[in-house]
């Protein structure tokens, strides 16, 4: 019998679940994915709850979804000491010894979330409330030490957010993600999270036709 579900997403936090949803409802054709039936939960203890308790929680979760996804920061998991290649790999192998058995992965986001938002795309300095345009929001990056000559992305990307913010009086919030998801050209997003976490999708949820 089919499962009630192609996929289950356990994410840190709201930030996360926004960006997912929003992938998930709205972005399917240019993640390269059929649409699917899908649930989107963070773990109330975030990214250390995620790297902690996942295989036990997930555990529920066996009958009731094909596959199962797990998505986390290194910063705050509380395994800053390994590589986000050797957290993955970590919990993985603790999701496969609770009985999926191949069906759940993870993705770990160095060093957190927010660097999936920084793109060069004109989009992210709208969504950041930045009239002046794309080009002006690097300047004052860089200006302001937050990004370096010739770099895409800032070294510390949830700082220089906030600071964007607060520049723009533009109030934090999950739905930037959201709206984030929804508009930026995912091509221009090289992050090696984030292309991990197509291509895990596209081998569970081809599209049609591939």
């Amino acid at each position: 019998m089919p499962f009630p579900l192609d996929l289950y997403v356990l994410v840190a936090d709201l930030d996360q679940e926004q960006a997912v949803r929003a992938l998930l409802e709205h972005r399917t054709a240019s993640l390269g994915i059929r649409e699917c039936r899908f649930e989107a939960r963070k773990h109330p203890q975030h990214d250390g709850g995620c790297f902690r308790h996942a295989p036990v929680l997930l555990r529920t979760m066996q009958a009731q979804t094909e596959h199962a996804l797990v998505v986390l920061d290194r910063e705050g998991s509380g395994a800053e000491d390994k590589t986000a290649a050797e957290i993955e790999a970590d919990l993985e192998g603790r999701l496969d010894d609770s009985g999926w058995n191949g069906r759940a992965h993870v993705v770990v986001i160095d060093p957190e979330t927010e660097i999936w938002l920084w793109s060069d795309s004109p989009h992210v300095a709208a969504v950041l409330g930045w009239t002046a345009g794309e080009a002006d929001l690097r300047q004052w990056l860089f200006r302001q030490s937050f990004l370096s000559a010739g770099a895409f992305k800032p070294v510390r990307p949830k700082e220089a957010l906030l600071a964007v913010l607060r520049e723009t009086r533009v109030k934090p919030s999950a739905s930037i993600f959201g709206e984030a998801a929804r508009k930026v050209s995912l091509d221009r997003c090289q992050d090696r999270s984030f292309l991990r976490f197509r291509e895990i999708l596209q081998a569970w949820l081809p599209a049609h036709g591939t």
